[in-house]
């Protein structure tokens, strides 16, 4: 009678546990489309973007939804937007994505890149690279987006 209690008790929680994961990554992924709709009206009635390669999101002292795609002329761009305003700029100016990540591969061997995003801080446009090393900790690391000099790089440690 006790082991009924028992196994009835843990399908409970399993069950209570499989919903409540459910739930939540049915809430993120809603979330992420409701994202990416919003930013998609952005783009098209507020940039000359006419081709959308990737949708993204900057948080630095101001959080960013960052477009980059190619204009109606087939120009390479980036665009970062809130809502109240829009930073543009040609990609086909900045250090390509792979030219920073073979630096940073270079750079962190053993670690591995968990995100690259153009990001914007005032007039600075860098790619703002997180890297994961070995012993957990992230490092977040701002390359200038036309130079491709580094210009910040500073270190989290696991908790």
């Amino acid at each position: 009678m006790i082991v009924r209690i028992i196994v009835g008790a843990i399908i409970v929680l399993v069950l209570t546990g499989a919903g409540f994961a459910y739930h939540l990554t049915a809430s993120v992924a809603g979330e992420r489309h409701q994202f990416e709709a919003t930013v998609r009206e952005w783009v098209q009635t507020r940039t000359t973007i006419a081709e959308i390669e990737s949708i993204d999101e900057y948080r630095g002292t101001e959080s960013y939804a960052v477009v980059i795609g190619k204009n109606k002329a087939g120009t390479p761009v980036v665009a970062w937007m809130t809502a109240e305003k829009v930073v543009f700029d040609r990609m086909d100016l900045a250090v390509p994505r792979k030219h920073v990540e073979e630096a940073v591969r270079k750079a962190y061997p053993q670690s591995a890149i968990t995100h690259i995003v153009p990001g914007l801080e005032g007039d600075k446009k860098f790619w703002e690279v997180t890297v994961k090393d070995a012993n957990g900790r992230y490092h977040y690391l701002h390359y200038d987006l036309f130079s491709g000099a580094l210009l910040t790089s500073y270190v989290l440690s696991p908790a």
